[in-house]
Parts: C-alpha cells; sequence; structure tokens
C-alpha cells in the first residue's frame, strides 16, 4: 500500500496533521537521485544506504517522523547513540538516519 496517495496519519497518535505532505513530496523527488547513483558495494554507509526523510513530527509526544523510501511508510523516529543507520520497522530494510540525528558525544 502506498501511503503517499492517502490521507497520512502519524503512526504514534494517528492524527492527520503531523505529517508534512510536503516534507514527504519533496523527500520522494530528492531521493530519486540517490537511487540514481546508489552504490550498494561502496565501504561508505551514505552511499550504500539512503537516509531517511525528515517528515514531521507527532503533536502529542514531539516525536519526530520519518519516511522510508522502501516501503513508503512513515515511523517513529528510532535511532540509537553512536549509530548511524536503523532498520525500518515496516519492510526491515538498513537507513541511515539524518545528519541532524547524529550524535556522538
Amino acid at each position: 500500500m502506498n501511503f503517499f496517495g492517502e490521507n497520512m496519519e502519524c503512526p504514534v497518535c494517528g492524527g492527520e496533521k503531523c505529517i508534512r505532505k510536503s516534507a514527504v513530496e519533496i523527500y520522494k523527488d530528492l531521493i530519486e537521485l540517490f537511487f540514481k547513483y546508489q552504490d550498494k558495494e561502496s565501504e561508505v554507509t551514505f552511499k550504500k544506504h539512503p537516509t531517511v526523510g525528515e517528515i514531521g513530527e507527532c503533536e502529542k509526544t514531539g516525536k519526530k517522523l520519518w519516511y522510508c523510501p522502501y516501503c513508503d511508510k512513515p515511523f517513529p523516529e528510532n535511532y540509537e547513540l553512536d549509530k548511524v543507520t536503523v532498520e525500518c520497522p515496516h519492510c526491515k530494510k538498513t537507513l541511515c538516519i539524518p545528519v541532524s540525528n547524529r550524535t556522538f558525544c
């Protein structure tokens, strides 16, 4: 099921105002370039795996919402400190976390 054409509900609270549809559209346009130049054999994580799209924030919890380019579904941020990748909870594909969420302190 493609989430993009439907009213997108927040995966945290079920609300319809948490996800910015314009952010999803921009992300989907930009991620096409990644897949065009993706190097699946690279040892560089960011050449091998796409970065999730930051598409909003849950209005009730403040949790950031991410978007998977493989299964076209949103999910709540799920990163761990000192890691640069996450697994999509829906399709289990490896994705890079956004630069703004990378903390190594």
